[in-house]
């Protein structure tokens, strides 16, 4: 028996029991659909953060005024065990191969633009900043921050046009900050990705401000980050190092106990891979369970066709068909169920993940995960296919043939 006749004979069964055959389908459909929406999703978010990475370049050190056991804790940014401060500065400079420094403090002030007013989230920047990652803080409109500045402000896209309602703020335009008179300078081009809605949002001040701004909010000196570039070709190991025995230094602790944090782009990637890899894996975990309910509603399927078929078996067998043959022909049976739901799935799949980016996500489904999706539904079928068609196999023809 060639493969094309155990191919058409499948077929030919399996539209006998079009009923049967569709509602067996709709369960892989449903699965396979299920992981490739919630894979796609997850591999859209790692996608998404490690691009606004490479934004900031590969010579990027970000410094933060907490440890990696506050993160486990409480997270970034909820508590922090300890303090930057503006004379860590002169000790980060000591290490060599460092090519220029930023810093800034932030947090919550009243603004108001015309008769509105809302409390927002202020960040006092020195102004090299904005020179230090033009590729992700790009102007649209006017210019940045100059140095030796005071009471004036950028505005970050969402900041200007959408957080005070129908008032689009113009440059030039003024707001008070805390009661303060602030003239606009420039406003921000939209980042416009999926994690990016804070800084899209974000309102910029010069540092020399900050006190002004924030009063007793916060310390004199005291640093929310530092961020830093290394020079073109340096070690990032060996920067990040010498970075950590200098702050720790100026904090007089010990690298054991220290009350700050140092990143690198590389660093913040990895641990983002991983958060992002444990993601798409329990994502994929759920779809699985899907499809496996799928594979049960195969192997039940298969199940009652051999009961029905078994005279039909004994009929093959009496006409020469072997065991393996018989086999053959119920595996290839599930195999199709399991590829038709494969494919239908990943259609349906690829149609849902149309509509995500509306809700502020975009998906990326490589072509890896959509071929493996349908081998996985086929090899799903066969495997469920496998026990109801090794009986089939072996009934013995004269029993199979005086079956009722």
């Amino acid at each position: 028996m060639r493969f094309s006749d155990v191919f058409g004979y499948s077929v030919q069964n399996l539209r006998r029991r079009e009923l049967r055959s569709y509602l067996t389908i709709l369960g892989i459909i449903l699965g396979i659909a299920t992981i490739v929406i919630l894979v796609s999703v997850g591999e859209g978010v790692k996608k998404d953060i490690n691009s606004q990475l490479e934004a900031f370049g590969p010579e990027m050190i970000a410094i933060a005024p907490y440890s990696m056991e506050d993160v486990t804790s409480s997270g970034v940014g909820m508590t922090s065990s300890g303090r930057l401060y503006k004379r860590d500065i002169d000790y980060i400079e000591r290490v060599p191969g460092i090519d220029e420094i930023s810093y800034g403090t932030y947090g919550r002030a009243s603004v108001r633009f015309k008769d509105k007013e809302i409390g927002s989230l202020v960040m006092a920047v020195t102004p090299n900043m904005f020179t230090l990652y033009p590729d992700y803080i790009a102007i649209e409109e006017g210019r940045y921050i100059q140095e030796g500045e005071k009471h004036v402000v950028f505005l970050a896209y969402n900041a200007a046009n959408e957080i005070f309602g129908k008032d689009k703020v113009e440059v030039n335009s003024y707001l008070y900050i805390n009661g303060i008179k602030y003239r606009v300078v420039g406003i921000a081009e939209e980042i416009g990705t999926s994690m990016s809605s804070q800084d899209d949002s974000s309102i910029y001040v010069p540092y020399d401000d900050s006190e002004e701004v924030f009063g007793k909010t916060i310390a004199k000196d005291e640093l929310t980050y530092i961020m830093l570039t290394a020079q073109p070709g340096a070690d990032m190991d060996a920067v990040t190092e010498q970075i950590e025995w200098q702050l720790a230094s100026s904090h007089r602790v010990s690298l054991d106990k220290k009350d700050f944090s140092v990143y690198t782009q590389a660093s913040i990637m990895d641990t983002v891979n991983q958060i992002t890899g444990i993601l798409t894996g329990s994502l994929f975990l759920i779809g699985l369970i899907s499809a496996i309910v799928g594979g049960i509603g195969i192997a039940n399927t298969m199940f009652m066709s051999v009961l029905e078929r078994t005279k039909e078996i004994g009929i093959l067998k009496s006409i020469g068909a072997s065991s393996f043959q018989i086999l053959s022909l119920f595996i290839m049976e599930a195999a199709l169920i399991g590829a038709i739901g494969g494919i239908i799935g990943l259609a349906l799949g690829i149609l849902v993940i149309q509509f995500i980016p509306y809700f502020g996500v975009i998906p990326y489904l490589s072509l890896e995960v959509a071929v493996g999706v349908v081998v996985f539904a086929m090899a799903t079928g066969m495997v469920a296919g496998f026990i109801p068609a090794r009986n089939a196999s072996k009934i013995p023809a004269v029993e199979a043939l005086s079956y009722d």
